[in-house]
């Protein structure tokens, strides 16, 4: 009895392992061998799509960064990083890839765990926007995906999730309970998923979404940015955090080893970085100052604005009315602006 059980047991196992496979690769084009007509093609962003040239921006970085920072100021450098410094493709031939992909009518999305207005632990508008934004800017565009009949539900059913070709976990949601209801609510069953990640977990979390519907699996946990940045420096990635908060610039790394070298030898990195976030503590309350400064000024304006406008009405030639009119226009546009920002 005992060894009926063990090998109904075995053949479970097996059975699973037929369906769910998890392969470490550091090369985008080894998902082109397990992708067929019907397959749900996913990549997640950071460190699969998206990296940077410079140390600063890095997932070394980050966690760098992380054990020495709350969770507030960490979210706002972060994202001020994320803005600032251009992303590249881990490989070039990735978004080549992506278009193939897509031209083939393959279901290609982005799957990640930030949300389309959230960044970490900090409720931010426009992330989405501001990630397909630098998406485009490295050649992917995930809106060209021609998404399944059943799929075209996500723009509705998922709006909280979906946009644009992404689906936005976000930190609330599990990406294998989130990737289940889609599957639950749409009816969309795909022959096989094929999901890019770094995170091995994050992957092994997802698989048990396919394998409790009998959808094969295959997860490449992707290496190529962790090796691209295995002699990662925290005083190079400092430097540039430094110039960029303070003059707007950014260095390469081979520019900030070369200030290291003249300048840096001999510095204690955590005060070095304990003044870095002086400056930019001093940078964020410069903004707000001037943030306040500007509202004030245009809500000034602003009110004056219809008597000045009617005065013109009054005395005015045509030719001057019409100037003034475009003008107010135009004054109430850029009011208009600073109030969203």
């Amino acid at each position: 009895m005992k060894g009926l059980v063990f090998s109904l047991l075995s053949i479970f196992f097996l059975a699973d392992c037929l369906t769910a496979q998890i392969i470490k690769t550091s090369s985008i084009q080894d998902i082109r061998e397990e992708i067929t007509d019907n397959t749900l093609v996913l990549f997640n962003i950071a460190e699969v799509l998206m990296d940077t040239e410079t140390s600063l921006g890095t997932q070394a970085w980050r966690k760098f960064i992380r054990v020495r920072l709350d969770s507030k100021l960490h979210d706002e450098l972060t994202l001020f990083v994320f803005e600032n410094v251009p992303p590249k493709c881990p490989e070039p031939s990735t978004p080549q890839l992506i278009n193939e992909l897509q031209s083939e009518g393959i279901v290609t999305l982005a799957f990640t765990s930030r949300g389309r207005n959230e960044w970490y632990a900090s409720q931010v508008p426009n992330v989405d926007l501001i990630t397909e934004k630098l998406l485009l800017q490295i050649g992917i565009d995930f809106s060209k995906t021609q998404l399944s009949e059943e799929l075209l539900l996500l723009p509705s059913l998922f709006a909280e999730f979906y946009h644009a070709g992404v689906i936005y976990a976000t930190n609330t949601r599990e990406k294998g309970e989130l990737l289940l209801e889609i599957f639950e609510r749409t009816g969309y069953r795909p022959s096989k998923i094929v999901f890019v990640d770094d995170k091995v977990d994050s992957l092994i979390a997802v698989e048990k979404t396919p394998s409790s519907l009998n959808i094969p699996f295959v997860g490449y946990a992707y290496s190529r940015t962790s090796k691209d940045h295995a002699n990662f420096d925290p005083l190079v990635a400092n430097i540039q955090l430094d110039w960029l908060i303070t003059y707007g610039k950014v260095l390469t790394d081979a520019e900030a080893i070369e200030i290291k070298n003249e300048q840096y030898l001999n510095t204690d990195l955590s005060q070095y970085f304990e003044e870095v976030i002086g400056k930019w503590k001093a940078y964020q309350g410069s903004i707000a100052e001037n943030s306040i400064k500007s509202f004030s000024k245009t809500r000034r304006f602003s009110e004056r604005v219809p008597e000045f406008s009617l005065h013109l009405l009054l005395h005015a030639p045509q030719s001057l009315l019409r100037h003034g009119m475009q003008s107010h226009r135009y004054s109430h546009h850029i009011f208009c602006e600073e109030l969203s920002l």
